[in-house]
């Protein structure tokens, strides 16, 4: 069943491109990109959810989500990613608690974009 859906904006000095949709699944939702979507690349980058819209990598309320809700990297280099890309959020995270997907760099702490996650009920 699908729960929600939305687009991506890309974080400053970053192209990030394309959406993705939210599924319902047994084990979890099914976090899944666009077939459009592309990603120019950084190290460490990781999906994860937060309350409003994560704009300042420094604040520790950031960082702390961004560490606790880590459902799925995207590569283990730095590269550009393109295509279909998907994950899964576990279900011992509460995907109500949050509004916005984003991808984070988990190396070095940095926003690289996100997306307001629309309900769909």
């Amino acid at each position: 069943m699908l729960i929600g859906n939305g687009n991506f904006i890309a974080g400053q000095g970053h192209e990030l491109n394309g959406s993705f949709t939210l599924t319902k699944q047994t084990n979890g939702i099914l976090m899944l990109t666009s077939d459009d979507f592309f990603f120019d690349g950084s190290p460490a980058p990781g999906w994860a959810l937060s309350k409003g819209t994560p704009l300042d990598a420094s604040n520790p309320d950031v960082q702390r989500t961004a560490i606790t809700t880590d459902f799925q990297r995207l590569t283990d280099r730095i590269e550009p990613v393109s295509g279909q890309q998907s994950g899964l959020i576990p279900n011992s995270i509460n995907i109500d608690e949050f509004d916005t997907l984003f991808l984070w760099c988990y190396q070095v702490p940095f926003i690289l974009g996100y997306g307001v996650i629309n309900r769909v009920r």
